[in-house]
């Protein structure tokens, strides 16, 4: 093959986006895709659609959505990441608009104004509702413009090694569908293969002691090879420790009926988590995916449980999309029940006085007014997927047993607010560009903060291909 201008690898949104980008500004481009199905897998092609930042409505003011992801995200590396997603939100929308992307109102909340048509998770398992929805339906017209404006999609195509000439970079050598190994040429690489979530000894490295106990929540493909390619030339990673995910039933973990909805995060948020001794170990009120990093980080993910009463089950139980009341029960998943505090403890294995103190100290808190006082503290001021906190009073007691949904980890190469890839002195490296969950720093910290993985994909798979097009132009 002669040299490209621009070689991208990974066929989910972002790099989808940035090949058709680059295509408009008239650079040639290939597109690497490890996948080999005609609908490979992919998170951006199983998500619910949700074009958002930060829980807000993607097209609101854009000082007022930078204001929303500082707050959401206290470990930003660079303000500007969150200025160039304020700004181009809408814009990335937009564009999608015009290339094939159909957007309605999904649901009642603001943030939900801007969904992928047609709806997918109307339905709680994972099955088949993705097929024909729409990220299905974006990713295959995003790869059928590309292909119309002359741009090579190679499947069953993984990148290997980055070809570093002289600091710059000028190429991948790849794994080809044939089995053979080979190199493309490029003037600029864009790496948007995804996060490392499908790769069990990163993870375990990261992020959880047993990764095999955590819910594979999403298309699990993400292997870090983009991570690790930039790594090896010198590129800086950031916020390796967290991922996007929620909390789960345990059953999810063998049981695709249970994920990727419902999920457990509001219920959480209401009530307590606690361990297999009894004693909570997380602050509820940042919501579910903090919550879930923290299950995630246990030596044991599977030990945990979520303790309610049948108030907080007929109200937040019943809250939010697909919520798990009345569904998990239909599923059959296992749920705990008992008359008080101790003979629930007992069904758990636990020390019946170590969970009645904790249930006693978190209703104290809460008739205090001062729930920031509990250790851990419980936030009082409340991430978008949660609830305030009710006091577990009965009558009825329930415990359901958890897991952590992994559905992307937020970690990986630091990149500037044009997805150019920095070194360790923050310098770009030439030719190389990051994009997706195959970045970091912009997600995660210490309340691993949520962002929007569609949407911080589409708009710095965007301004990569901008970027790298006008890098190229300069250069040829």
């Amino acid at each position: 093959m002669s040299c490209v201008d621009l070689a991208i690898v990974g066929g989910g949104l972002a790099g989808l986006v940035a090949a058709n980008r680059a295509a408009e500004l008239g650079c040639s481009a290939v597109l690497l895709e490890a996948g080999s199905e005609e609908k490979y897998a992919a998170n951006s092609r199983y998500a619910g659609g949700v074009f958002h930042l930060a829980f807000q409505d993607i097209k609101t003011d854009p000082e007022r959505l930078e204001r929303a992801i500082a707050e959401a995200c206290p470990g930003l590396r660079d303000p500007a990441l969150a200025a160039a997603l304020a700004t181009d939100g809408a814009r990335v929308v937009d564009w999608l608009a015009r290339h094939g992307a159909e957007f309605g109102r999904g649901g009642e909340y603001p943030f939900m104004r801007n969904m992928l048509v047609p709806f997918s998770l109307r339905e709680t398992g994972f099955h088949d509702h993705w097929r024909g929805k729409g990220g299905d339906l974006l990713l295959q017209r995003l790869e059928g413009s590309f292909v119309a404006a002359g741009g090579r999609f190679v499947r069953g195509a993984r990148a290997k090694t980055l070809r570093m000439i002289d600091g710059r970079c000028q190429g991948i050598v790849t794994s080809l569908p044939d089995g053979t190994e080979g190199v493309i040429e490029a003037r600029a690489v864009l790496l948007a293969d995804g996060g490392f979530q499908g790769n069990a000894d990163m993870v375990r490295e990261f992020i959880s002691p047993r990764p095999e106990h955590l819910c594979k929540r999403g298309a699990g493909t993400g292997m870090g090879d983009g991570i690790r390619m930039a790594r090896s030339a010198g590129a800086a990673l950031a916020g390796m420790d967290k991922f996007y995910g929620h909390v789960q039933h345990k059953g999810a973990l063998d049981d695709e009926s249970l994920w990727p909805y419902p999920v457990l995060d509001i219920v959480a948020s209401a009530a307590i988590v606690v361990d297999r001794s009894g004693r909570r170990f997380a602050d509820e009120g940042l919501g579910g995916v903090a919550v879930a990093n923290a299950i995630a980080a246990l030596d044991e993910p599977l030990s945990s449980f979520v303790i309610l009463d049948e108030a907080i089950w007929a109200g937040p139980g019943g809250a939010f999309l697909l919520p798990p009341n009345p569904a998990l029960e239909r599923l059959g998943a296992t749920i705990h029940r008992a008359d008080d505090i101790e003979a629930l403890a007992s069904k758990l294995g636990m020390h019946g006085q170590t969970l009645a103190q904790t249930v006693r100290d978190y209703n104290a808190a809460l008739s205090s007014g001062h729930p920031e006082a509990l250790t851990p503290r419980r936030t009082v001021r409340l991430a978008t997927l949660a609830t305030a906190p009710s006091p577990i009073a009965g009558p009825g007691f329930l415990a359901i047993p958890l897991c952590a949904g992994m559905t992307y980890t937020m970690g990986g190469v630091v990149i500037d607010a044009d997805g150019r890839a920095l070194d360790e002195q923050h310098c770009p490296i030439p030719g190389l560009y990051a994009a997706g969950a195959t970045t970091g720093g912009i997600e995660g910290g210490a309340n691993a903060g949520y962002v929007g993985g569609l949407a911080k994909a589409a708009v710095f798979g965007l301004r990569s291909a901008e970027s790298a097009a006008r890098e190229i132009k300069v250069s040829v």
